[in-house]
């Protein structure tokens, strides 16, 4: 009689042990779907220029707005609930909009270990990928490549010191941005 109790018991506890699990688990950010094969950088199907309701239809995550202190209500913020993973650092996504079109897609990282390390990796990763970017700035980085229909795709690194850095990095589209 145990067993057979055990045996109905396991495969619960181990479904509830699979979705507590699944809970804290972040999507991987593949670096080949920021650009579509017309060379365009943009996220994934995440088209330019659509309104943020068409996103929110179209895409599985969820997001809050978020309050930058923006006074005009044409520029707006969106941070993803769901978080994203690249090398074993999390970022959420962060869509900004601009007259309700959609301009810009982000992921700020928060290099905590090795960031110069972690940096080096990912820009040579870009590189391969799309091609050698330009690279600009004292002390703090900005590594960008441009892209087909006036997008670029750019990696800005603050860093505090070779272990520790601030990375942002972006997908943009000129013709849908602020004064545009």
């Amino acid at each position: 009689m145990k067993i057979r109790h055990a045996t109905v018991l396991l495969p619960l506890i181990l479904l509830a042990g699979c979705a507590f699990n699944g809970e804290n688990q972040s999507r991987e950010l593949d670096l080949k779907g920021l650009c579509t094969e017309e060379q365009v950088f943009q996220y994934e199907d995440f088209s330019w220029g659509i309104d943020a309701e068409e996103v929110f239809k179209q895409s599985s995550l969820k997001f809050d707005e978020k309050d930058l202190g923006q006074t005009k209500d044409s520029a707006k913020t969106y941070t993803s609930e769901e978080e994203f993973s690249l090398e074993n650092e999390k970022a959420n996504m962060d869509l900004e909009f601009s007259d309700d079109q959609l301009n810009q897609v982000s992921f700020t990282f928060e290099i905590e270990k090795d960031a110069k390390e972690w940096i080096q990796k990912e820009v040579d990763e870009l590189n391969s990928l799309y091609g050698s970017g330009e690279t600009t700035g004292f002390g703090n980085q900005i590594y960008q490549w441009k892209g087909e229909q006036n997008t670029v795709l750019q990696m800005t690194a603050f860093s505090k010191n070779d272990e520790k850095a601030t990375v942002i990095l972006s997908v943009a589209s000129f013709e849908y941005s602020v004064g545009s």
